[in-house]
Formats: structure tokens, sequence, C-alpha cells
């Protein structure tokens, strides 16, 4: 992984405006400027409709910003063609979805290739990567079961693993303990903690004291009615 300690991805002046000069026009995201470092743990905090999830979104490559610009690896990518901000989302971004985003009637086995299909990767390479991620996160027995009849904290690993497949350099969870109980919260903090401690850079959307009260946080920016307010040591 990447040395620890340069910046590494940054939004600056970054605004997202829904339906503009619509009626129902909404800025969810006002002049947002935040900087995130290689290897850092970091929260977003605020209560729904603070715009969190849309920063997160923004910094992920998942949305446009209105105005502004998204900074990754010294590049600015808010205004690549499409084809060339997909390319940047599935080499640097691993996504952990709040509602998991599951195939439920395929197995995990194959939810987890899923990010792997549009390379030109031979089928033992993907093979070899699934086993490695489905072991280390203790699933690899479940690999034939349907993400339908897995528990809460199963569906949440093979989440995981399919956000690992492609070993990002960053990886984004939005809500990841909304549907999970306080001890395995503790599991998954426990986790995104060991992939910061590998050098990866861990970004998190939340409202849950239990995440951004963690010792494993190293940041906590705190945003309100679309804004950055503060940020701080978590």
């Amino acid at each position: 992984m990447a040395e620890a300690g340069a910046w590494l991805i940054a939004a600056e002046g970054a605004t997202k405006i829904y339906n503009p000069g619509q009626p129902d026009e909404v800025v969810a995201l006002h002049a947002a400027s935040v900087s995130f470092r290689r290897g850092e743990l970091a929260v977003l905090k605020g209560p729904s409709g603070s715009g969190k999830t849309t920063l997160l979104s923004v910094l992920g490559c998942m949305s446009r910003p209105t105005a502004g610009r998204v900074i990754v690896q010294g590049r600015d990518v808010a205004k690549l063609p499409e084809q060339f901000l997909t390319e940047v989302r599935r080499k640097t971004f691993g996504f952990i979805f709040q509602q998991f985003h599951l195939v439920k009637g395929v197995d995990v086995l194959e939810n987890v290739l899923l990010p792997l299909y549009p390379l030109s990767m031979g089928f033992r390479e993907m093979g070899r990567r699934a086993e490695e991620v489905l072991t280390r996160l203790r699933i690899w027995d479940k690999r034939r079961v349907k993400a339908n009849r897995l528990s809460g904290g199963e569906q949440q690993r093979v989440a995981i693993a399919r956000a690992l497949i492609n070993d990002p350099e960053i990886v984004v969870a939005d809500e990841p303990t909304a549907h999970l109980d306080s001890e395995l919260s503790s599991e998954l903090l426990e986790l995104l903690g060991e992939l910061q401690r590998e050098g990866r850079t861990v970004l998190i959307a939340t409202h849950d004291p239990q995440v951004y009260g963690s010792p494993l946080v190293q940041r906590v920016i705190e945003m309100r009615d679309g804004r950055v307010v503060s940020t701080g040591k978590g």
C-alpha cells in the first residue's frame, strides 16, 4: 500500500445541487472543502440530511459535484468523461453501502466476484482473490450460500469482501452499522481499523456514536445543512 502521510483525496469548494433551477431545487452540499491523507480513518458525522452521504458520494466519484473540484491522487476528476471516471472509481475505491446491495438470489462467491467481471482477468486469478478475501472475513465456508439465506452480520461481511476484491486504496462506507447490533458494529469497526493499519484510507459517513466515538477513528468531520462545520480528532 502507499506510504501514509501524503494527501490522497480532497474536495475543494464542492457543491451539489439537485434539480437546479427547478421549483424543487435542493442544495445538498455547500462549497465543502476537506482533504484526507493516505492511511487515514476518518468519519463524516452528522444527522440525516446533513450532507455527509452526498459528500461521501462526491469524494468516491459516484456523483459529480455541480461546482468545485474533487482531487484523487493529485488529479481533478470532477469533469472527467464518464468512461474515465468509472475507471478511477473501479481502480481506487471499494464501497460498503448501508443496504449491502447484494444480489439476493445469487450465492456469496458470485456476489463478491461481481466487481471483477468488467476486467480482463482470468478465472483462476478471480478465484484466488475471492478465496483470499472470503477466508480473511471468515466466510469462505458460505461461498455457495445464497445471499438472502445469510444473517445480517454475514451479509455485511460479504459486502466488505466485495468492496475489497479489487484491492482498493480507499474504502468508502456509508452508514455501515445501520443494520447491525452493537457487537457486530464493534466487529466491523475492528475490521475497518485493520484495513487502515494496512495503509488503506477509510472514509465513513455515520450518525452512530459508536462509530464516531471509537478510538480507532483518527479524525471526525462534522456536517450540518450541507456544510462542513468542524473537523477534529476522533
